[in-house]
C-alpha cells in the first residue's frame, strides 16, 4: 500500500509514512482501508482513512491512471463511507491540495464540498 500511494504526486504521502507507520495505522480499530485489484491481482486503487468519534477522514485515495474514470475511486469511497457509517460516523472530511483540480472535481462529484469560514491547522509531532 505504501509503494502504491507513493507512485502518485497528487497523494500527499509524507516521508515519515513508511511501512512500519502504515502497519501501526492499519491495526487500529478506527482505521478503514480498502484495495481494488485488477484481474491479474495488481493493486489499481486504494483508500485509507480513520474515524474520530462521529467524524471520519479519508487520508489517502489513489487510482492508477489506466483505471480512472471507471468508477474505481467512487467504489473505494463508497466502501470507506459504508464502513464508517456502520460504526456511527456522521460526517467525513478530507484534504485536497489547492492545485489538484482533478481531485477537487472528483470529491465534489462524491458529494463533498468545501467548508466556508474554516481553516485547518496542523503540525508534525
Amino acid at each position: 500500500m505504501e509503494r502504491f500511494f507513493r507512485q502518485f504526486d497528487e497523494v500527499s504521502f509524507c516521508e515519515w509514512q513508511d511501512a512500519k507507520c502504515l502497519r501501526g495505522v492499519l491495526i487500529q480499530k478506527t482505521t478503514t482501508a480498502f484495495l481494488a485489484f485488477d484481474v491479474a491481482g495488481e493493486i489499481v486503487g486504494a483508500v485509507l482513512g480513520g474515524m474520530l468519534g462521529s467524524r471520519g477522514t479519508i487520508n489517502h485515495l489513489a487510482v492508477s491512471p489506466l483505471y480512472r474514470s471507471q468508477g474505481v475511486g467512487q467504489r473505494l469511497v463508497e466502501a470507506a463511507s459504508c464502513d464508517m457509517k456502520r460504526v456511527g460516523v456522521l460526517r467525513m472530511f478530507l484534504f485536497v491540495d489547492d492545485a489538484n483540480l482533478a481531485g477537487k472535481r472528483f470529491w465534489a462529484a462524491q458529494g463533498f464540498c468545501e467548508p466556508h469560514g474554516e481553516r485547518t491547522f496542523e503540525r508534525d509531532l
